[in-house]
C-alpha cells in the first residue's frame, strides 16, 4: 500500500458530492453511486466494490471523526474519476488526522460464533481497493483508493 497519494490521472469522467458528517449524508450517498455505477455502466462487481469501500471510509469517519474546526460546516466530499481501466475514489474530510492504512489487519475468521462486530472496515477496504493512499495536509485529510471497475 502507497503512503503517498498519486496525482490524478487523465480521467474520462468525473462525480463529486459534499455531504453532512452525519447520518444523513450517509444515506445520500447510497443513491449517489446508483446513479454513478448508472452512468459508468459499472459491472455489478464494481459497483459492489464502490459501495463497500465508500461507505467503509464514510461509516469510519461519521462514527469516528472529530472535526478540527467545529464552528466550520461539518461535511466531507468525496470525487470519483474515471481513469479508463479503473476508478479513482477519493474522501476528503476536515477532522483530527488518521491514517487507517496504520490500522493492523484484523484476525482471521474462525467462525460466525467468535466473530465481533465491526473493526472489519479498513481490511474489507485493503481487499477491494487496487491500491489505498492517505496523506493529511493543511487541515485536509485525503484517502485515495483506485478500484477496478469489475
Amino acid at each position: 500500500m502507497k503512503r503517498s497519494v498519486p496525482s490524478p490521472p487523465e480521467t474520462t469522467e468525473r462525480f463529486t458530492i459534499r455531504v453532512s458528517r452525519d447520518m444523513d449524508g450517509l444515506a445520500r450517498l447510497g443513491d449517489w453511486v446508483d446513479q454513478v455505477a448508472e452512468s459508468l455502466t459499472l459491472p455489478a462487481k464494481g459497483a459492489f466494490a464502490l459501495r463497500l469501500c465508500l461507505e467503509e471510509a464514510t461509516a469510519n469517519l461519521v462514527m469516528h471523526g472529530v472535526p478540527l474546526r467545529p464552528s466550520e460546516p461539518d461535511v466531507f466530499d468525496i470525487v470519483l474519476d474515471d481513469i479508463g481501466d479503473g476508478l479513482l475514489l477519493a474522501v476528503e474530510d476536515r477532522c483530527v488526522a488518521f491514517d487507517p492504512l496504520d490500522i493492523e489487519a484484523p484476525e482471521p475468521l474462525v467462525s460466525l460464533e467468535t466473530a465481533r462486530i465491526g473493526g472489519l472496515g479498513i481490511h474489507l477496504m485493503k481487499q477491494y481497493a487496487r491500491d489505498l493512499a492517505y496523506v493529511s495536509a493543511d487541515g485536509v485529510n485525503r484517502l485515495v483508493m483506485t478500484l477496478g471497475r469489475g
